[in-house]
């Protein structure tokens, strides 16, 4: 009996379930976005895997620490499917140190305790290209189907493991839709790759979208272990012939020329800078490249790298889960859930989204499609939770649902928080200060009604 998916998903779920009780503080605008519209699958130009899964939990609990007990469950899945492409390649022995080295990064175990998209991606590509190889199609189809409904970087597998099935069954059309049916299905659903007044691909407008490469380069180098690449370049010196490996680089050289055409850049550089998590692949690639290495080395320097891995991992949750308006919203929320009692209501006054935000976004729909675009655009921002984000994370994080804690003014409500640099001043009459919360220059003063 092998074991080792065994350990290789116990040690993934027991670092990720030791990080979760150590930082309980949700980080992320993505991730509270999700949290915040729990209640909804379709969120924009999302592809709507991950966003189905929130949605289904919430149907049975919203506790904060199930949402990421799914997330970790999946973080350890990711490895145990790497461990079986691994596999294919190399003994079990390399296999279950690359997954190891792969399910301890640092930057994928932040990505995998809170509610992001790519190591769910991750770990139904690594099953999809196992079962490919392992000819078990129908599965393969599944696991492919729900990548591609996960994140758009996936669908470059579709078109590499269509053509490859039919080299082998001459029957083209058989083989798009068994490897296709999940972004045929999207874009016929939408008329597009996106809903209406939303927008996911454009032509590169400037040569600047090439730095990409080297801002993920940098993001890849900085987030891998150095031992870690000591055993990716002991792999690629071993030069590896199977020819079931082209495969897997055909799909990573498509991933790669898609990143410039990805019409959402990060800020403060747009053009030139990409959300850092598109390196996820470019880790897993390291991470596969390891798993080739022959040294006698290899136990040790693998160790190490695991070693390094989780301490990192501890040392960049301290760091992002340190700023300010996080640790205040998540203080507030647990004074909330001391303070509030049954029945009574509570406003939270913050400062509101950034306005530029919307402006930005809705002006590049409608230099792209014009009224109508907006129009729908406007839409699809009107039905989601755009509320402050210090007051979606305080509610995220709170046991007291959307109906009892809100976002603006309200008549009757026994509480008010409100924020330092929120633009509203709370109500004079009838409210009493009774607390001030602060977390270095932030303050959050509490108001409650008088008897």
């Amino acid at each position: 009996m092998n074991v080792r998916p065994a350990i290789v998903f116990a040690a993934g779920l027991g670092v990720r379930l030791w990080l979760i009780h150590a930082f309980p503080i949700v980080f992320g605008g993505d991730t509270i976005l999700r949290l915040a519209n729990r209640d909804r699958i379709l969120l924009a130009y999302q592809l709507p895997l991950l966003q189905s899964l929130i949605w289904g939990l919430s149907q049975i609990t919203t506790d904060l620490w199930a949402t990421r007990l799914l997330m970790a469950l999946i973080g350890a899945a990711a490895g145990v499917g790497f461990y079986l492409l691994a596999a294919h390649f190399v003994d079990r022995a390399r296999a279950s140190w690359a997954a190891l080295l792969l399910t301890t990064n640092p930057f994928l175990i932040e990505l995998s305790i809170v509610p992001y998209q790519e190591v769910l991606m991750l770990a139904a590509l690594c099953f999809a290209f196992h079962f490919y190889l392992a000819r078990r199609l129908p599965a393969a189809s599944v696991a492919l189907g729900l990548a591609c409904l996960t994140r758009y970087e996936a669908w470059a597998a579709c078109p590499v493991l269509a053509l490859a099935h039919a080299g082998l069954t001459r029957r083209l059309p058989v083989s798009a839709l068994l490897f296709g049916w999940a972004p045929l299905g999207w874009i016929v659903l939408h008329l597009g790759l996106s809903p209406g007044g939303t927008f996911v691909a454009e032509w590169p407008a400037t040569f600047g979208r090439l730095v990409r490469y080297l801002y993920l380069a940098w993001i890849t180098l900085k987030n891998t272990p150095a031992p870690v690449w000591v055993l990716a370049a002991f792999g690629l010196l071993e030069r590896p012939h199977d020819r079931r490996l082209r495969t897997l680089a055909v799909f990573f050289v498509l991933f790669l020329l898609s990143i410039p055409f990805s019409a959402h850049g990060e800020s403060p550089d747009p053009e030139r800078r990409v959300t850092a998590r598109e390196a996820t692949l470019w880790i897993a690639a390291v991470a596969m490249a390891a798993g080739f290495a022959r040294t006698r080395w290899l136990a040790w320097i693998a160790a190490l790298g695991i070693a390094w891995g989780v301490f990192d991992a501890h040392r960049f949750l301290r760091r992002d889960t340190s700023e300010p308006h996080l640790r205040l919203s998540y203080r507030l929320a647990r004074y909330i859930d001391r303070a509030v009692r049954e029945r009574e209501t509570a406003v939270i006054l913050a400062r509101p989204m950034p306005p530029e935000l919307m402006r930005n976004y809705l002006d590049k729909v409608a230099r792209r499609g014009g009224e109508p675009a907006l129009r729908q655009a406007r839409r699809v921002l009107e039905s989601m939770d755009t509320s402050p984000p210090d007051y979606q994370r305080t509610l995220v994080h709170s046991r007291i649902g959307r109906h009892r804690l809100l976002s603006r003014p309200a008549p009757g409500a026994a509480w008010w928080f409100v924020w330092s640099d929120a633009p509203n001043p709370p109500p004079a009459s009838g409210m009493k200060q009774v607390e001030t919360l602060s977390e270095g220059a932030l303050r959050v003063v509490v108001y409650h009604s008088e008897p």
